[in-house]
């Protein structure tokens, strides 16, 4: 179903201002609609469409639409630049319920399409398109979520990865226009947080690039006025856009400094996240953060050697950090090929691959996730920390690559295929209760350990450790607080992005 006026034709980088046009008769939303334009070398065979705009509705069989039930709104991930609504099994999730629940899924603009970061786009408005629309659709559902048998007063809205990003971002957004008007109940953060990786303004180099290639490719002069370069890029040819952005995407992916990224100083971003918890200018909403043990061995690339290429690595994802921050890092993420017996000795491929994997995995997701979890339990918000630590392949399979990014994914609605079924149940049994309760415990699996609230209090939170099988227990969140101490440092924000 189609919750706006697709941003199509002259619509094309403008935000949404309409909903869908009202019709008489009888449409059939039995089948998924097109996802939106993105890199033709992932392996989709789904229809992609500029006018990709849709949502979709899983509700528990047999419940009158007059019952109006818990809601999960999940923000697909994707780096804000690939994936879709469908990548989230909502089914599955229904149907595993300890009681009626409904979830909700949608598509929003991606890569250069959603995310243009400029100095053009910023004069003329138009950074961060793709949370707008998820703004816009969080607005739509308020208006509109009972018709579909769901309570607009207890959505929890969630995501993985782009998706926890982006949560993030609504979740930390208590100011402005929308002060106090909190368009979900509670938040579920999986891998991901407002502080998360890096999301620099439009001054960027990578992002200056982007935008005179594709400038170049789309055959739209820079020389221009702002209304002839806006005209030529809304005329262009949505494949030349999409092969750009894709190109694009394909060449900075190792690097980790990706195009088409949330800009900050946009809407949803007029704080940087740091900015915003410091001020404590959040949702003071009941809030779940969780990150898998080896995040960045997902994405780390395994052919640098030298601590040279450990330091140009990190600066190049953070070129405004400086010759003491280096440093820094360079103490905190002892050289294995200096020191044998660093943490991060004994790589599989390149010498650096554990060292790199562990400095990311720490600035992107594990340090921003405590950052969240500080922020908002001292604030007195029930909060609740998970450490995931269960891999999505047998262990002996892969170990090298531990526990990375988006292991947790399919365990999240209960997928009867992962490595570990049992750790499935337990795992979905928390989320689910929150979903229904707005507390993990009160409808989890019976047995399984209760999930105390993280009290940040002497150092001694204590947070859900999820392990293979039957082993899921509480533990302390004491590791890597020297790394954490570093990456969460509010005057270091700045300069780290965040």
């Amino acid at each position: 179903m189609d919750y706006a006026e697709q941003p199509v034709g002259n619509r094309r980088f403008r935000p949404l201002e309409s909903q869908p046009a009202s019709f008489s008769g009888v449409r059939n939303a039995t089948k998924y609609r097109s996802i939106c334009l993105q890199d033709l070398k992932y392996p989709y065979p789904d229809e992609q469409d500029e006018a990709c705009l849709n949502f979709n509705v899983y509700r528990t069989p047999g419940t009158p639409l007059s019952r109006k039930l818990p809601t999960l709104v999940w923000i697909h991930g994707g780096g804000f630049v690939s994936f879709s609504a469908r990548d989230f099994d909502g089914a599955s999730f229904v149907a595993s319920s300890a009681s009626p629940v409904a979830v909700v899924t949608f598509n929003y603009r991606l890569n250069a399409f959603g995310f243009l970061p400029s100095k053009l786009f910023e004069r003329q408005g138009l950074l961060n398109l793709g949370l707008q629309d998820q703004h816009f659709f969080l607005d739509f559902l308020q208006q509109h979520l009972s018709s579909f048998g769901g309570d607009p007063r207890q959505i929890t809205l969630g995501g993985l990865s782009a998706g926890a990003h982006s949560t993030g971002f609504h979740y930390f957004h208590n100011y402005g226009v929308g002060k106090n008007k909190p368009l979900f109940a509670r938040a579920f953060l999986q891998s991901g947080s407002a502080t998360a990786r890096s999301f620099p303004g439009v001054d960027y180099p990578r992002y200056k690039e982007d935008f005179a290639g594709l400038m170049d490719h789309t055959g739209c002069s820079p020389d221009g006025d702002d209304d002839a370069q806006m005209d030529c890029l809304r005329g262009a040819s949505a494949e030349k856009i999409r092969e750009y952005a894709g190109k694009a995407y394909e060449d900075a992916k190792d690097q980790l400094n990706w195009p088409w990224q949330p800009s900050i100083g946009g809407p949803l971003l007029e704080k940087a996240g740091s900015q915003s918890g410091s001020d404590s200018t959040f949702h003071h909403l009941p809030i779940l953060t969780s990150y898998t043990s080896d995040e960045g061995k997902y994405y780390t690339p395994g052919n640098l050697e030298t601590n040279d290429d450990f330091v140009q690595f990190m600066h190049r994802i953070s070129p405004a950090l400086n010759i003491t921050d280096l440093a820094l890092i360079n103490e905190l993420y002892p050289d294995p090929s200096a020191n044998p017996n660093s943490p991060w000795a004994g790589s599989p491929n390149s010498t650096q691959y554990n060292r790199i994997s562990a400095a990311w995995s720490d600035m992107s997701y594990i340090c921003p996730s405590r950052q969240t979890a500080m922020t908002t339990s001292r604030a007195g918000v029930p909060t609740w920390r998970l450490h995931f630590n269960t891999p999505d392949f047998p262990l002996v399979a892969q170990s090298w690559r531990g526990i990375p990014h988006a292991s947790d994914s399919a365990y999240t609605w209960n997928d009867r295929q992962v490595a570990y079924p049992e750790t499935a149940r337990i795992y979905y049994g928390y989320i689910n209760s929150f979903v229904l309760t707005g507390n993990p415990n009160k409808m989890r699996l019976a047995g399984t350990a209760e999930w105390p609230e993280y009290k940040d209090s002497n150092g001694h939170a204590k947070q859900l450790l999820v392990n293979p099988g039957n082993f899921t227990v509480v533990e302390e969140d004491s590791s890597r607080s020297r790394q954490c101490s570093f990456w969460n440092d509010i005057e270091r924000a700045d300069r780290l992005y965040k």
